[in-house]
């Protein structure tokens, strides 16, 4: 049997030193938990293409690619799986983000960047931290 890992996109969304994280509802995984918006990429989708499809899924915004900007890849591991994370940043100023997903998603809130909730999901913070409050490109999270 060949390796099997799952490429997946976040997006976190950069206002005002505040990052928009989204508290997962009836998923399976880490629900109560807060997390970035994002999800699977689909078969024949690149990582920005998944990433327009999953904002405009779980927050109702329309993006183009140019207001993805790259922030990092993320190597993850955890129980059930391993995956590859395309993570992107978007700054763009003016949009009004919506909990589109109730049934997956119980709320959105907007936490400080220097004040991370403790109920981050630890890869999350792992990204914030590294990733936009520091400056790395590649990381790998969950591996011992």
């Amino acid at each position: 049997m060949r390796h099997q890992v799952i490429p997946s996109i976040n997006v976190y969304f950069i206002e005002d030193n505040k990052v928009l994280l989204s508290r997962r509802k009836n998923t399976g995984w880490m629900d109560g938990y807060l997390c970035a918006p994002g999800g699977h990429v689909e078969p024949g989708e690149t990582p920005k293409i998944a990433a327009i499809r999953e904002v405009k899924e779980e927050l109702g915004l329309t993006l183009i690619p140019d207001d993805l900007k790259f922030l990092c890849v993320a190597a993850r591991i955890n129980p059930s799986a391993e995956y590859v994370a395309y993570e992107f940043i978007v700054k763009v100023k003016g949009l009004k983000p919506k909990n589109a997903e109730k049934n997956k998603c119980s709320e959105l809130v907007w936490a400080e960047l220097d004040n991370l909730p403790s109920d981050l999901i630890p890869d999350f913070r792992e990204v914030i931290e590294q990733s936009i409050i520091g400056d790395k490109k590649y990381l790998e999270l969950g591996y011992d």
